[in-house]
């Protein structure tokens, strides 16, 4: 999609208009258009910036510290966004420090949702600052930061938390001592820590006591089966759970997770085990064989799941009174299923199926009659022949960060 730089435009040309919440994506954001809507929207409630440039901006052309700093003017600013997408250019905002994020806490304190992507240049001390000082902070989000630690958390448990939402994505240097701090906070209802490769089995015994947690994302962590079995054990109410690339976590594991009868193997509804190489047809079975409700499963890119697992699937029949149908299944690149696992799609099998994606399997050719006859029978099944994303339509749904 093309973005256009919009013009900057005066105070006068929206003074009729009370915008309280302002959505952009453009090639760059600058301090000039900054500065230009925090004095043109006084009301602003929701800012949600976006920007994509194609090559490294100049100097005087770019997101500084000043340019944070004008927000402060928005005094009914609650909902922050501000990300640079690296899509066209893999750039960052290089312009602004930890003064910048000192002058955004000290100027809107009044904030309650952030989400902050490609800020290379801050560290704790900056990350911090915003999470003292918006005492009313519901969300937090940080996404790609370098500098990101533990140590920007070392003191959270020493303030009012009312955080409900924290997703950490990609931020290399926050391990599980994060997490056990996060755990103060026991209204936690998400936690995404999606590429943080250094949480481990130590913080799962601290996740397992957030009784309001709904959905986990540990993609890419350095969790065991062991630390399965400590989430297993918890009173969590987990809905939603992302173990993708989770590189040591076997069937064994999610026999610990779903057969302990612990309060996740009742409220689990998504789950995804992509990139997986320790899960097999034994992991598939044991979810058909548990009877729990799980709506999405995804397991792409698993090497030892086989037509066994298609045919567990279908053939489990779920309790109507406890159990929900499954609806959406990826399968992309499962390389062990043959061409004659999809009899096993026909009906009645998969009676609630809405979304199959079988892209880089041999199941994929498009001139498949089984494919045809099966769409003759549900024409309100999507078969995803590409490498898309559970719930594409139209084969254009790629995701970044894997879940939730």
């Amino acid at each position: 999609m093309e973005t256009v730089q919009p013009p900057i435009l005066t105070s006068s040309y929206y003074s009729s208009f009370n915008l309280r919440s302002l959505s952009l994506v453009l090639d760059v954001i600058t301090d000039e258009l900054l500065i230009t809507i925090t004095a043109s929207l006084p009301f602003l409630v929701e800012l949600d910036l976006e920007d994509r440039p194609n090559t490294e901006p100049l100097a005087r052309l770019d997101l500084t510290s000043s340019g944070l700093q004008s927000l402060g003017s928005c005094h009914h600013l609650t909902g922050l966004s501000l990300t640079r997408c690296r899509h066209n250019h893999q750039g960052t905002f290089k312009r602004v420090n930890d003064m910048g994020m000192f002058l955004l806490s000290e100027g809107c304190k009044g904030l309650e949702s952030v989400r902050l992507g490609g800020f290379s240049k801050v560290s704790d001390a900056g990350f911090a600052a915003i999470l003292l000082s918006c005492h009313s902070l519901k969300k937090f989000e940080v996404r790609s930061a370098s500098f990101l630690s533990d140590l920007a958390f070392h003191d959270l448990t020493g303030v009012p938390c009312a955080l409900v939402e924290v997703r950490l994505l990609w931020c290399r240097l926050i391990t599980s001592e994060t997490v056990k701090k996060l755990a103060s906070s026991r209204n936690l209802e998400v936690l995404d820590l999606g590429g943080c490769k250094s949480i481990a089995d130590t913080c799962l015994r601290s996740i397992s006591c957030l009784r309001k947690l709904t959905a986990l994302n540990l993609t890419g962590a350095d969790i065991t089966d062991s630390g399965l079995s400590i989430l297993a054990q918890g009173n969590l109410p987990i809905m939603n759970l992302c173990l993708r690339g989770c590189k040591r976590v076997t069937d064994k594991g999610i026999s610990h997770l779903l057969c302990v009868g612990g309060t996740i193997s009742q409220s689990l509804t998504t789950l995804d085990l992509g990139y997986m190489p320790g899960i097999s047809d034994d992991g598939i079975l044991t979810i058909a064989a548990a009877g729990i409700g799980i709506i999405d499963l995804c397991v792409r890119s698993c090497f030892y799941v086989t037509d066994a697992s298609v045919e567990a699937l279908a053939r489990k029949q779920p309790d109507q009174e406890k159990s929900k149908q499954l609806r959406r299944l990826d399968l992309c690149n499962c390389i062990g299923l043959s061409v004659d696992s999809l009899r096993w799609v026909k009906r009645p099998s998969f009676r609630g199926l809405h979304w199959l994606g079988i892209g880089q399997t041999r199941l994929a050719s498009k001139g498949n009659p089984v494919i045809t006859e099966i769409h003759n029978e549900r024409p309100w099944l999507t078969f995803c022949l590409d490498g898309c994303e559970i719930g594409c339509h139209d084969g254009w749904q790629f995701h970044e960060s894997g879940f939730i």
